[in-house]
């Protein structure tokens, strides 16, 4: 990822407290996020998307955990998130309830799949979006209450009408690699098509820290298709029953505009918050779970978009709608400390996922964030090529 120069009255840098300022001594630039809660800035910088293609997924990911088995889905539903983002249902066959020995098909928030399309030689890796009450069977409205007499509870579940279970890609396009090709094909020579898929990977929720009662914020940053594992995350959150006091999820979340939006617009106009929802990844979704917490309160949801521009130099502006910023959280320092800087660190938790580089720049900072005292223990990343 490149970071963008401009004159400083164009930005409102997300650094950390003056305190525990670091010196950017690998390129004398400020950090790559360019936060757009007032404004968006469209400047000359771009995010990378490159991939190392060279290097399969699974030799990539060979030393990640993974199930033992794979579970054959079939390709039913195809939607567009964006001109360049594909939403994939992959549909999960009815569980055979008289075979004792069969795994269920489960996973973790954040989790990937190894994707095997029969014509091709390479597994595909691709992180789930959906959660995991999503890949259960969920009993149709007109489903008994009460099964008949002697017939097995389960079993009158998971024949029921309900909807069907499954597990949500979202695919980028990428012509070089195999995988993500064959899933950008025209929609009437996949949809259907039977497949195979494994699940694997570490970052996942709940963390793997000693107290997970003792955590009551959690900050989430993400880089691009970076945030694929958070919006599991963030999802399954949502749909946990209350906890007491909500817990605080503050989200960090930089995209790249792509290039037809950017070129949609004069210097003179600035786009909706409707025109950037159908433009950024998993927005509509994320302002959904913010609306719905101001209601229901079991968390207490921030965001702060930053955009990085395609290929622009002009400046545009716009305002954020307030359930953007809820409580005005800027930055990494103020995500872990809060806005009064007096939350110990060691009540959080930290989530990173993008590119390579975007990804080492946030867990350094975060690790001088949250202190000597197991802040380590507490950072937890997955990087995407």
């Amino acid at each position: 990822m490149q970071a963008l120069r401009h004159p400083i009255h164009h930005l409102r840098l997300a650094l950390p407290a003056p305190s525990i300022h670091r010196p950017w001594s690998r390129s004398s630039v400020p950090p790559i996020f360019i936060p757009i809660t007032s404004r968006i800035v469209r400047g000359r910088g771009v995010m990378s998307s490159r991939r190392e293609d060279s290097i399969p997924h699974e030799l990539r990911t060979a030393a990640e955990p993974r199930q033992n088995r794979l579970y054959p889905v079939r390709l039913s539903h195809v939607e567009y998130a964006n001109s360049s983002v594909r939403l994939l249902q992959l549909t999960l066959p009815r569980q055979d309830c008289d075979d004792v020995y069969q795994e269920p098909f489960s996973f973790l928030p954040g989790q990937w799949l190894d994707v095997h399309i029969p014509s091709i030689s390479t597994a595909g890796g691709f992180t789930i979006t959906s959660t995991p009450a999503d890949a259960r069977v969920l009993p149709s409205l007109d489903s008994p209450i009460d099964p008949p007499d002697g017939e097995n509870p389960e079993l009158s579940v998971s024949e029921s009408r309900g909807r069907e279970p499954f597990v949500e890609l979202a695919v980028q396009e990428a012509q070089a690699n195999p995988p993500a090709a064959w899933l950008w094909k025209p929609l009437e020579e996949i949809l259907g098509k039977p497949l195979n898929i494994r699940v694997g990977g570490s970052f996942t929720w709940p963390p793997s820290v000693n107290e997970i009662s003792a955590i009551k914020n959690v900050v989430m940053i993400a880089g691009g298709v970076g945030i694929n594992p958070l919006i599991s995350i963030l999802a399954h959150l949502n749909n946990e029953s209350s906890t007491s006091p909500p817990l605080h999820v503050h989200l960090l979340y930089s995209s790249r505009l792509p290039p037809g939006h950017t070129a949609a617009h004069k210097s003179s106009e600035s786009p909706s918050i409707e025109d950037l929802e159908s433009q950024i990844l998993f927005l509509p979704r994320i302002r959904s779970i913010i609306r719905s917490q101001q209601q229901a309160r079991r968390l207490r949801v921030s965001l702060d978009l930053f955009l990085t521009p395609a290929s622009s130099s002009e400046q545009v502006s716009v305002e954020s709608p307030a359930d953007l910023t809820e409580d005005g959280t800027k930055g990494p320092f103020r995500a872990v400390h809060g806005q009064d800087g007096k939350r110990d660190s060691r009540e959080s938790v930290a989530y990173v996922c993008g590119p390579p580089q975007m990804t080492d720049t946030m867990v350094e900072m975060l690790e001088i964030i949250m202190g000597a005292e197991g802040g380590k223990s507490r950072i937890f990343y997955e990087k995407w090529w």
